[in-house]
């Protein structure tokens, strides 16, 4: 009579089961061929709200841009770049390096911030654009009142003009507008909505800010918001109160990322216009 010599499986704790977590038993079980190791590209623990890669797609590209912010010469030859002796009139080219070196990281992570953002909505460009008008009336009055300089002296625009210095119509000046502008109306919506309603305004609700659902907000994500408001915008700091609000109740009446980025460039587009129709440069 044949003898059955199928084993049986080993009980848990045996040396046969702990074989498999290192002979340790209660060790964790290795990862399965395949499996992401726990990291920036790893999954959430719990429901994952994205983006893939969430540090370096969300956080890093505006923390490079606001970093080199002080290669930037100001009019009055402050701050580091005056230190490091950069005149004003090179203030297009580090506004370029900025830029470049900003792209650079969007492009390197476009893979993952791309299918993150969503369809668009119609309406939030339209109010986005509507936004620009309580932005220059607050704006207006702020400066007016001489508050602009609150901030320890923070907050003044380098309100650079290029008709001043290249002259009307001078190709030179219209190839910078070009820069500038895709400054304004794209890449910074882009970057800094990521860094605000995708990294920041859920951080302060977990650390592990994948969890937590696009356009949520709670007092934590309100108040963070209201502080990036005013820290990143001292000399408009009534106008970035009311406007940051607006777009955050874009974010939670639609949960998706790309209506928020698309509202803030109609703003910004709306914005250049204005300072083109005006010459109010000190906007921008």
């Amino acid at each position: 009579m044949p003898v059955d010599a199928t084993p049986e499986p080993p009980s848990p704790g045996s040396p046969a089961d702990a074989a498999g977590t290192g002979g340790r038993p209660g060790a964790p079980a290795a990862p399965a061929p395949g499996e992401p190791l726990p990291g920036d590209s790893g999954p959430a623990p719990g429901p994952d709200h994205g983006p893939d890669h969430p540090w370096t797609s969300c956080a890093l590209p505006l923390a490079a841009f606001l970093a080199l912010e002080g290669i930037e010469p100001s009019p009055d030859g402050g701050g580091l770049a005056g230190i490091l002796g950069i005149p004003f009139s090179a203030y297009p080219a580090a506004y370029a390096v900025r830029m470049a070196v900003t792209i650079a990281l969007v492009a390197w992570r476009w893979r993952s911030i791309r299918p993150w953002l969503g369809r668009p909505s119609w309406w939030p460009p339209l109010l986005g654009a509507a936004l620009v008008i309580p932005w220059v009336a607050l704006a207006g009055l702020q400066r007016d009142a001489g508050w602009q300089g609150w901030l320890f002296g923070m907050g003044a625009r380098a309100a650079f003009d290029p008709f001043a210095t290249w002259g009307e119509g001078a190709a030179t000046a219209l190839f910078w507008l070009a820069v500038r502008g895709f400054g304004l109306v794209v890449l910074i919506p882009l970057v800094e909505e990521l860094f605000l309603r995708g990294f920041l305004m859920r951080y302060v609700v977990d650390e592990d800010f994948r969890r937590v659902p696009f356009g949520l907000v709670t007092p934590a994500a309100a108040a963070a918001c209201a502080a990036w408001a005013i820290v990143s915008h001292p000399a408009e700091a009534g106008a970035a109160l009311a406007w940051f609000a607006a777009v955050t109740g874009i974010a939670a009446a639609t949960r998706r990322p790309i209506d928020c980025i698309l509202a803030h460039a109609a703003t910004n587009l709306a914005l250049g216009a204005w300072v083109l129709a005006t010459g109010d440069w000190w906007l921008v």
